[in-house]
């Protein structure tokens, strides 16, 4: 049976690349990480991915961290794909009041934030 980890990851990731590849034309490349803090520092933010993708691997079954952890690691492989292909992610999601990001941007927040709010408890 596939784990509650792996079909988040795959729902968010297929997602992530399917608006990418139909919004590629309105993006723009971020070659940092988020505001672009670090940019063209492409191998480091490569080595974190790798690192947080193998760590959810390891900690897959735990049962309440599931959806967080397949939320960031859909999240992280989408935008592990773009720092392979472009040297920095594809962002197409502008609103005036933020800097540009992606679905990937947003798992990964999201997904940070249910793992942190099940870490301390307060989270349903």
């Amino acid at each position: 049976m596939v784990n509650k980890v792996f079909s988040i990851a795959l729902a968010v990731f297929v997602i992530d690349r399917i608006l990418k590849i139909i919004f590629f034309n309105a993006s723009k490349i971020n070659s940092g990480a988020a505001f672009n803090i670090l940019p063209g520092q492409n191998w480091l933010f490569i080595l974190v991915a790798i690192i947080v993708v193998v760590f959810i691997i390891n900690h897959r079954n735990l049962a309440n961290y599931q959806i967080g952890m397949g939320l960031l690691m859909g999240g992280t492989l989408g935008n592990l794909i773009d720092r392979f292909f472009y040297s920095g992610v594809v962002d197409f999601i502008s609103i005036s009041i933020i800097p540009t990001f992606n679905i990937a941007d947003l798992a990964n927040v999201i997904g940070a934030l249910l793992i942190i709010c099940r870490m301390y408890k307060k989270c349903p």
